[in-house]
């Protein structure tokens, strides 16, 4: 689900899911995060080519809707598009609603750890995960020696994107970004993407109202964007066509295309659950302190269970999503790539610990605390404001538990003597209050 970019993301927080009318608990939930769902591939590169970007955004944000419309075809036509398909989509279009009140929703809670993996990972989708790798092992073996990506990873992708294909949209796709483009402040990406749309249907022969989608323009089984679909779509089942709704080969081809483009290493895990040691210095977890297996052991991390950590090539960093009462994750170079197909840290620890049950491993050995409760938005601004009170933090208060504030719960942790994880778990909000009335 390579995603679709937010103005601004907190840094453990949920991504943006761009879902539809999904009965699944897990896009329920998410969606109030925001596009949860959107393919991370839209989110970490850029959309269309636009033809001299800031005239064409001037352009289309300066119009109606009609005369928006206008510019984007003029765009695809210069892209190649064929004027007859450009004249079927979109001649008629009307902005649609629903997507503009999901696009405007704020999230009003910032995901714990424990509730967003409640949500991602229950005993339903392991089964069905391992039923489905299974049943398609010599596919998925297949494609694994093309692209290097283990099939349970790709299994993992697939059941939190789209429930192994229950769920993938029905939104007509066109108009979704075509209203976000023509409606919203992302006009050039927006409007890359209603092009790339275009290029699709031409190139697939497809009809618009063929494609269906999430409310933010993903598409099928595993939610890809428009760009991605045309950058990374593969048409494994030879039939002439990229079909990422009812072709499984496409499907699983696809998404190991789009992971080995960004870097996954073949045959590696994406994180280890680690133990850290008492009176670990908590200042080295941040996700840009980055060392090697020689280094961490020195520092007494274990493996979860015991185990002296393996050796790996790179350096990596340690996540600590819940605070210091919770699980460890040290952060191998495949969880970066997951962190191009989706930018939350939440998702790509459900992805690796749901490809490792679906492998037939165990889940977490340490379970998230139980009151890490997500916080709301107003209960945010407030940490923040009385962060600032104590001159602690120097940005506005937004609601977001991003870099800066974290840097800033850390710093007043260590005022009060508290370990410094920089998570606002309880204990420190009260500590808070009390020292910020």
């Amino acid at each position: 689900m390579p995603r679709i970019p937010p103005a601004r993301f907190p840094h453990y927080s949920a991504p943006i899911m761009k879902t539809t009318h999904s009965p699944d608990p897990l896009l329920s939930l998410l969606l109030l995060a925001g596009l949860a769902g959107c393919t991370a591939q839209a989110q970490n590169q850029p959309p269309a080519p636009v033809n001299s970007p800031l005239p064409v955004v001037q352009q289309i944000q300066g119009a109606d809707f009609q005369a928006c419309l206008a510019n984007i075809k003029a765009m695809a036509l210069r892209e190649g598009v064929p004027a007859s398909v450009a004249d079927q989509a979109l001649n008629g279009l009307t902005p649609d609603q629903r997507v503009l009140d999901l696009d405007s929703r704020q999230p009003e809670f910032t995901l714990t750890l424990g509730r967003y993996l409640t949500n991602a990972i229950s005993a339903e989708r392991i089964a069905k995960g391992r039923q489905m790798l299974a049943q398609h092992r010599g596919l998925l073996q297949a494609v694994e020696r093309d692209y290097g990506v283990q099939p349970h990873y790709i299994v993992a992708f697939w059941g939190l994107e789209s429930g192994y294909g229950t769920f993938v949209g029905d939104f007509s796709v066109v108009r979704s970004v075509a209203t976000l483009a023509c409606r919203t402040r992302r006009a050039q990406f927006f409007a890359g993407e209603t092009v790339q749309a275009l290029r699709i249907l031409a190139a697939q022969h497809m009809q618009a109202a063929q494609m269906k989608g999430s409310w933010a323009g993903a598409m099928g089984n595993t939610q890809f964007m428009p760009s991605t679909f045309t950058a990374h779509g593969v048409d494994r089942d030879g039939d002439g066509r990229v079909d990422l709704w009812r072709s499984l080969p496409d499907v699983f081809a696809s998404s190991a295309n789009f992971l080995n483009k960004s870097g996954w290493r073949r045959g590696q895990d994406s994180h280890i659950e680690v133990a850290l040691p008492q009176g670990f210095a908590y200042d080295r977890v941040d996700l840009n302190e980055e060392r090697g297996a020689r280094e961490w052991r020195a520092l007494g991390v274990t493996q979860a269970d015991g185990r002296p950590l393996p050796d790996f090539a790179d350096r990596a960093a340690i996540a600590i999503p819940a605070g210091h009462r919770g699980p460890a994750f040290l952060m191998l170079p495949n969880f970066k790539t997951v962190m191009i197909w989706n930018r939350s840290v939440l998702y790509a620890i459900s992805v690796g610990v749901l490809a490792r049950q679906i492998a037939g491993g165990p889940g977490l050995l340490r379970e998230p605390p139980a009151d890490d409760q997500p916080l709301s938005r107003d209960v945010a601004i407030d940490l923040q404001n009385r962060l600032i009170r104590l001159s602690l933090l120097n940005d506005e208060a937004d609601g977001l538990i991003g870099p800066k504030t974290r840097a800033s719960i850390r710093a007043f942790q260590i005022r009060a003597g508290l370990i410094a994880d920089g998570h606002p778990s309880p204990e420190t909000l009260a500590r808070l209050r009390a020292a910020a009335p």
